[in-house]
């Protein structure tokens, strides 16, 4: 599996019953993929107070990023996570310990139709 990264499969997941995400943490090593200009989930978790890696690949020949915010408006980022970088190519960065929360995460170059949820529990 993908450690906490959820799957493909979990996207379908996401909004259920009452609108919230229902991925799960399941360890430190997360993982995502961008690829024609989607994320491969919209839903990434991480366990709460502790320190997690997310490996990013862009499979994309064009630019993307991934940051961690408060919420998919908000200006205060939480983890600036992958600077923008133009694929193929894939970049693993460390994550720093975040308190329990749902968040959201995004592609600073295509934030409205790249976007997901960050949840930490």
């Amino acid at each position: 599996t993908t450690g906490g990264a959820g799957t493909a499969d979990d996207a379908h997941d996401h909004g259920a019953a009452g609108g919230e995400p229902t991925c799960e943490p399941s360890g430190t090593s997360l993982r995502i993929t961008a690829k024609d200009i989607k994320f491969d989930t919209n839903c990434l978790a991480a366990p709460a107070g502790q320190l997690f890696t997310l490996t990013f690949e862009n499979t994309d020949s064009i630019p993307h990023s991934l940051a961690v915010l408060r919420t998919h408006t908000s200006n205060e980022s939480l983890f600036e996570g992958v600077d923008v970088f133009t694929g193929p190519r894939t970049v693993t960065v460390e994550g720093p310990a975040l308190e329990a929360g749902n968040y959201a995460f995004h592609c600073t170059v295509h934030p409205s139709v790249m976007q997901g949820s960050f949840i930490v529990k």
